[in-house]
């Protein structure tokens, strides 16, 4: 079904879609892990911050090999540097 106008107003018009999958939220040390982050990092940061504040700092972070992918591609001859981190 597609998106309307009138969908959250009422009359059933808000489309169901059955999924025979579980959906699972991803813990804060999955999160830091995903970012690249060791777990001695996380279990400093865990220490001192809500698992709230874990999630936001995950979300606001960049891994490290993207980053210097990007800056290697603005960098002549060096486009290939984040092979060898």
């Amino acid at each position: 079904p597609s998106l309307t106008a009138a969908m959250g107003m009422g009359g059933g018009q808000t489309p169901i879609i059955n999924c025979q999958y579980r959906i699972r939220k991803l813990t804060s040390r999955e999160c830091w892990r995903l970012m690249d982050f060791t777990h001695e990092d996380f279990e400093k940061a865990a220490q001192v911050n809500s698992n709230t504040q874990l999630y936001k700092q995950a979300g606001n972070s960049i891994v490290k090999n993207v980053l210097v992918a990007i800056i290697g591609q603005m960098i002549p001859g060096k486009e290939e540097v984040y092979k060898n981190i």
